[in-house]
């Protein structure tokens, strides 16, 4: 089973987007989204998700997405934006109840308890979601959207989790702990698409790797096959090296100069 975009292209106003991308990842994997500011990475998730209006076909599980109504695609995947703010005081249990609201994990009441605590914010529920940091309620919106699709399979079938860059205001100790939710979830049959900035959490979590650069696919495959020293310094404009660090054998990236490449 997969999530599949195919020849996807988006403008906005009098500006292409997207050049007419080939996407594709695996239920059982954790797919990363990479590439420089202004790639076009959210743009191809939100695409994905369609929350920006595309050309092109998205299919997930051999589903053409366009032939689904709205209750069946929150039922098959759940979306976390890149931000979210709330106009209102909702309490933390509130906004994670918001995931309830579709389709199959509709009357499973003990589930937001459940994601909060997979999240570290047990005992959280009551305070008012404005008073947290932008920290825990990214992981607060987190396990809302576990919520939504809490089993990984169902009906036979991979649920996928959408992430935009889902560790970018936590410590070091909630990335890791965010990611190795990503992983679990990858692990027990459902699909994980996360658009990532941090090239050192990608090579240690991701089984799979999509580079996005002006709006093309510059390369995909493995962390090892993707993550190389000519595609990076040529999609980051800057020179870059990948070392291993000889203890663990772990793919790592160290940037040798702080220098901008020229074109």
């Amino acid at each position: 089973m997969s999530f599949v975009g195919r020849n996807i292209g988006v403008e906005l106003g009098r500006r292409t987007i997207l050049h007419g991308v080939d996407f594709s990842a695996t239920a059982g994997q954790v797919t990363a989204i990479v590439g420089p500011n202004g790639s076009g990475k959210s743009t191809l998730l939100r695409a994905l998700c369609g929350e920006v209006r595309c050309t092109g076909r998205v299919a997930i599980n051999g589903r053409d997405t366009s032939q689904l109504k709205g209750w069946q695609l929150a039922g098959m995947r759940a979306v976390l934006p890149q931000a979210a703010s709330l106009a209102f005081p909702f309490t933390v249990i509130e906004v994670i109840r918001l995931g309830l609201s579709a389709g199959v994990s509709v009357r499973r009441d003990h589930l937001p308890s459940r994601a909060l605590e997979a999240v570290g914010l047990a005992g959280y529920g009551g305070r008012f979601y404005q008073e947290l940091s932008g920290g825990e309620q990214q992981r607060v919106q987190l396990a809302r959207v576990l919520t939504q699709v809490w089993e990984p399979v169902a009906h036979g079938a991979p649920r996928w989790l959408l992430l935009d860059e889902p560790v970018s205001s936590l410590d070091i100790g909630h990335q890791l702990m965010v990611m190795e939710l990503m992983r679990d979830y990858a692990a027990r049959g459902g699909g994980v698409i996360a658009v990532m900035h941090d090239l050192n959490l990608t090579a240690m979590f991701a089984d799979a790797v999509t580079m996005v650069h002006r709006g093309e696919i510059a390369a995909t495959g493995t962390p090892a096959k993707v993550l190389t020293d000519a595609t990076l310094s040529r999609a980051y404009g800057c020179n870059l090296r990948v070392n291993c660090q000889p203890p663990q054998g772990g793919t790592w990236l160290l940037p040798h100069a702080a220098t901008l490449r020229a074109g």
